[in-house]
């Protein structure tokens, strides 16, 4: 008889019921003290037959047979209160039940949760606390008393107990979707607490505790053209009296992203004042490392596009991959520190990390069906990845890791990072974040693709001013052998300042180009444009003319037109030595305040 049961309880896994009565009745006939065949012949005949009576007669003699059977009692229970809506009756079997197995947390869970069915969540809830002190593993218990929670408004308990419940998963076969409905409630609780919350009065807060430390503002500023959701400038590395935050204003969850640069901030601040702060730049240096490792595969790969389309996706590939390769390891910390110091803002937080990982996600599974990026990078942004998906499911229980698909070397080497992250924070120290970085970069084989420094080191804006003529005035002297004389350089420059900077048409080419020019040194540090500034002068110093072609070591592989090099010639002049711009003897100074104009009002300057 054990055998012909356990053939019906599979068929009824598969929901072949009718197939499953047959087999169940004649258990019953021929052993008719089996109370479960009995219960599970009741449950058919309710759950699929809709025949009450049929199984409330089958629920009396499996209970004949067994008193004490937990899954009979229950599902009397059931029968009674939802199919003949005698809850007193009901009630009856569930005390029984709760009588008999005063220590199973399974049955006074499924006691509870008949209760809750019928929305007596008051009469529910002291059960699932009870179950869940019984056994903290079963997340059918959490999820129950989450529930009854949110039905009855208390957002904050809900949400809290999603989070305990999503930490203290187990996986038990009994109910295998309890993760992902556990996930759904929980991303749920999270957005009607989310849209309750008034989180700009703790974001001002910690704008404001921070603009006393340094005493210097934080500026705000829009710019729907980021390629990140947003960034911080901070004011000493920028040699500006102020801190700059940046940020898409059509993202998701802005109050996140705002705590979260501001808690960058926070740490900045905090390396300063232990002298242990550190700026990380691009440079020629990180560029060539970068060129050296991928700019040829690059051209190999994408033969039908131009240099310059080739140059401007190897560019945004480099900046976006330094920007994760800066940004991933000090980002555990940042989060971390949120979540630990501002629970208020952990629902926002949540929220934002789910839909930051699901991009992630989007993006690994994009670059590892496409032959488009090297494998290299994707390699490495995808082991990035995975050390921020363990950092969530540390943080919030949610386990994400298996979506990215990793190969056991991946998993491992992203592991290994992670638990050194967890290393440091156990004994943080203001500034520990920048050897971790290091650490990620050594293990990553990528320490030449960033160049950390001692921000002591930087020098002030006069320093450069001055060091940056100087290096412009070493270049004349050198250039002046092979150049014309003084005379007629002067000659040269008039002659093209009366031919040039009157034309309407002539203006608005040169202000796109500007534009242009202006939006491709935004990505660069002082350094960088400086020196493109006192390259193109060299080259200038025997004139420049806009019927020809010119090439500079500090933009390699672009070639540029005669009016596009005037163009970047003029810019980075205006940027970083304005003060000498008039030197130049170039009549742009219209098209320049059209460029600047267009500038400021795409990017919110």
């Amino acid at each position: 008889m054990i055998d012909k049961l356990q053939q019906a309880l599979d068929l009824c896994n598969k929901e072949r019921f009718d197939d499953a009565i047959p087999l169940l009745e004649q258990v019953t006939k021929e052993e008719p003290t089996n109370s479960e065949a009995w219960r599970v012949l009741a449950q058919v005949h309710w759950n699929h037959c809709n025949d009450v009576d049929k199984a409330y007669d089958e629920l009396i003699e499996a209970l004949r047979c067994e008193p004490k059977n937990m899954w009979a009692l229950i599902l009397m229970g059931n029968l009674l209160s939802k199919a003949k809506n005698d809850s007193k009756s009901a009630r009856e079997y569930y005390n029984k039940v709760l009588e008999y197995y005063p220590d199973n947390a399974l049955a006074i869970n499924n006691v509870a949760a008949t209760y809750m069915e019928v929305e007596d969540f008051e009469n529910a809830m002291p059960l699932f606390e009870k179950s869940i002190k019984l056994d903290d593993s079963y997340t059918n218990s959490h999820y129950g008393l989450a529930l009854c929670h949110y039905k009855l408004g208390n957002l904050q308990e809900a949400f809290d107990t999603c989070l305990e419940a999503s930490k203290r998963f187990v996986y038990k076969p009994e109910n295998p979707k309890i993760r992902e409905e556990l996930l759904k409630l929980f991303l749920t609780v999270a957005r009607d607490l989310a849209e309750k919350t008034n989180y700009i009065n703790v974001w001002k807060g910690i704008k404001d505790e921070l603009e006393m430390v340094d005493g210097k503002s934080i500026v705000f500023q829009e710019d729907k053209n980021m390629y990140v959701l947003a960034k911080l400038q901070y004011g000493p590395h920028h040699h500006m009296d102020h801190h700059v935050l940046k940020y898409n204003p059509e993202k998701p969850h802005i109050d996140h992203l705002f705590i979260h640069e501001l808690m960058h901030l926070k740490m900045d601040q905090q390396a300063t004042k232990a002298g242990r702060g550190k700026v990380m730049i691009g440079n020629d240096a990180t560029d060539d490392a970068f060129n050296k490792r991928y700019y040829q595969w690059l051209r190999n790969k994408h033969k039908r596009l131009t240099v310059d389309k080739i140059n401007e996706f190897c560019q945004s590939l480099k900046n976006g991959f330094a920007t994760q390769l800066m940004n991933s390891p000090l980002d555990l910390f940042v989060e971390n520190i949120i979540y630990e110091n501002y629970k208020a803002v952990r629902p926002v937080q949540l929220l934002s990390l789910f839909k930051m990982e699901s991009d992630n996600i989007n993006s690994v599974r994009q670059s590892s069906a496409s032959d488009a990026i090297p494998k290299g990078i994707v390699k490495t942004s995808k082991i990035m990845n995975l050390v921020s998906s363990l950092n969530f499911k540390k943080l919030y229980g949610i386990d994400l890791i298996h979506e990215y698909k990793p190969t056991r070397e991946e998993l491992e080497r992203a592991t290994d990072l992670f638990e050194e992250f967890e290393a440091y924070l156990n004994s943080f120290k203001p500034g520990d974040e920048y050897e971790l970085l290091e650490y990620f970069l050594q293990s990553l084989d990528k320490e030449d693709l960033i160049d950390i420094r001692d921000e002591r080191s930087l020098k002030s804006n006069e320093e450069e001013r001055d060091e940056a003529v100087e290096a412009f005035e070493r270049n004349v002297e050198e250039q002046k052998e092979n150049a014309p004389s003084e005379d007629e350089v002067y000659k040269a420059n008039e002659d093209f300042a009366q031919k040039h900077g009157n034309d309407e048409g002539e203006n608005f080419m040169m202000s796109m180009y500007m534009l242009g020019a202006m939006e491709y040194f935004d990505a660069l540090d002082h350094d960088r444009v400086k020196r493109i500034a006192l390259e193109i002068a060299t080259k200038g110093i025997t004139g420049i003319h806009p019927e020809k072609k010119y090439s500079i070591d500090a933009i390699p592989n672009k070639e540029f037109g005669g009016y596009e090099f005037l163009a970047y010639y003029y810019v980075s002049w205006a940027w970083e030595m304005p003060h000498m711009i008039d030197k130049l003897g170039l009549p742009f100074q219209k098209a320049y305040e059209m460029a600047q104009s267009l500038y400021n009002q795409k990017y919110k300057k």
